[in-house]
């Protein structure tokens, strides 16, 4: 069964007259899988997406897509080069662990085994990964990736957290990413990889 649903946008971004919104650079760069600090594990599910481009990013363009066929169609919003927004199941920080969404979706979920499409729908720009409990999904901890540019669908790519947020649980919401590499020093098959692929 397909599910379409619209997330409401709860913060305003206006690109610049002018500007840019190509958005090739969107990625897929943190997410909350199992979080233990919300009323539930599915109150306390998010997804971060990051603009890792010099264009500014129109979210209309693009969809979310999860394990299940549900499908995150977001309204307009732009995103600055290296900005950030996150979406998830609840704005309430009384019950999603104390964060601040950008957006909320309705009946979309991530599972411990699971996958998500980040597509534009405006070209074949996507990206895809999926994860099983070969990823070691710690609970209360999300999944950051080491660098906006290495290969999503790559294992190695990906760590969890080691900063706390909200009402305790592990994650960079909105922020940079607390496991963030900018170089070979740090998994470096995986920075090659990503470049390869």
């Amino acid at each position: 069964m397909l599910t379409i649903l619209v997330v409401v946008i709860l913060s305003s971004g206006v690109a610049p007259l002018g500007t840019d919104t190509d958005g090739g650079g969107l990625v897929i760069n943190e997410i909350m899988i199992d979080p233990l600090a919300s009323s539930s594990t599915e109150m306390g599910q998010w997804i971060e997406l990051f603009n890792n481009s010099s264009d500014w990013v129109n979210l209309s363009e693009w969809t979310i897509t999860n394990q299940n066929n549900d499908v995150i169609n977001f309204s307009s919003h732009v995103i600055p080069p290296d900005g950030y927004f996150v979406v998830g199941a609840s704005s309430m920080t009384g019950e999603n662990g104390g964060y601040n969404p950008d957006a909320v979706w309705g009946s979309f979920s991530l599972a411990l085994s699971g996958s998500l499409i980040l597509a534009g729908n405006y070209s074949d720009s996507q990206e895809f990964f999926s994860w099983d409990s070969g990823w070691d999904i710690e609970p209360g901890t999300s999944l950051e990736r080491l660098n906006p540019g290495w290969a999503a669908a790559d294992r190695e790519s990906w760590k969890h957290s080691i900063s706390e947020y909200g009402d305790g649980d592990l994650g960079t919401p909105g922020k940079q990413n607390s496991v963030f590499s900018n170089g070979f020093g740090q998994n470096t098959w995986a920075f090659i990889k990503a470049f390869v692929n």
